[in-house]
């Protein structure tokens, strides 16, 4: 079992807490490890929650860095790394939950490096979350979140949410930087990575996603990576369905018809997926924005 942890929580206007405690208590129970917190808060703009956060630092073994400004999903990421103090980096993003009692144990006996634990909805009230379009999103990928499944595209199949990684493997292969807003920088990474004959390996220990926003700040989100996803479509290509069949569509040149329907669809499209999700509505939405872009 590795004796050494550096864990790495970036958060942009995110409470991060309470898993904050509970990685911390479950590290604690582990015999003779080492290990440090390192929260990077991304200039968040909610100084309630920053200020909550910043708390943490009652743990003897956390820090609590803050920018002034926000430097990017990617930057934070790296700068974490460099500020660690130990060989082994488990990064666990502040929007997440730790529901398993052994989360900490179940990386640190791990052979593997990079490895990714997937992440799995969860949710007190199903019935009550049927409007919500992320949580109905989620719930219909939950399969593809399975470990047999991430592990057929190792390198495709990555996010950011929860992995572990040796810390000079990270820092010779950073996450880019240019990814400042949001979307695909862990898509990105994971190119870098199958580029380098580097494999992301994949197991079973899962962090819970249990915060879903509005739908409507689900689509800004949505259209947000979708203009990352344009901005580096050509690095990109190969390594997004959506990009696969946008490419289609170009090809047999209806895109000018798909861009004249959208024009007039879209606002009417919008409205009614911040009412009544629809998945299918939601997935041409996506498709009919970026052939927009």
């Amino acid at each position: 079992m590795r004796k050494q942890l550096s864990i790495l929580m970036p958060t942009f206007n995110d409470d991060c807490c309470d898993a904050v405690m509970e990685l911390a208590r479950q590290a604690l129970e582990i015999d003779g490890l080492q290990f440090e917190i390192l929260i990077g808060d991304d200039g968040s703009d909610n100084a309630e929650i920053a200020s909550r956060n910043s708390q943490c630092t009652a743990i003897r073994t956390c820090r609590y860095i803050r920018r002034n400004e926000n430097i990017g999903r990617a930057a934070i990421r790296n700068l974490l790394a460099r500020e660690a103090r130990f060989e082994w980096l488990l990064f666990v993003d502040s929007g997440m939950g730790i529901s398993r009692d052994d989360f900490v144990k179940t990386y640190l006996t791990t052979e593997e490096t990079p490895v990714y634990g997937g992440y799995a909805v969860s949710c007190d009230d199903h019935k009550s979350m049927h409007s919500n379009l992320r949580y109905c999103y989620e719930m219909a990928a939950a399969e593809g979140h399975k470990v047999e499944n991430r592990a057929k595209n190792p390198n495709r199949d990555f996010h950011t949410s929860n992995f572990l990684v040796k810390r000079s493997l990270f820092l010779q292969h950073p996450l880019d930087e240019r990814f400042r807003n949001y979307g695909y920088e862990d898509v990105f990474w994971g190119k870098q990575l199958s580029e380098a004959g580097i494999t992301i390996h994949h197991i079973a220990n899962p962090v819970a996603f249990d915060r879903f926003e509005t739908n409507e700040r689900f689509l800004d989100k949505t259209e947000e990576g979708l203009r990352t996803l344009h901005q580096f479509r050509d690095e990109l290509d190969g390594y997004s369905r959506l990009l696969r069949t946008a490419k289609i569509i170009e090809s047999l040149h209806l895109k000018g018809l798909c861009n004249k329907i959208f024009a007039k669809k879209q606002q009417r499209w919008r409205r009614d997926l911040c009412g009544s999700p629809s998945l299918r509505l939601f997935k041409y939405y996506k498709l009919f924005y970026f052939l927009s872009l």
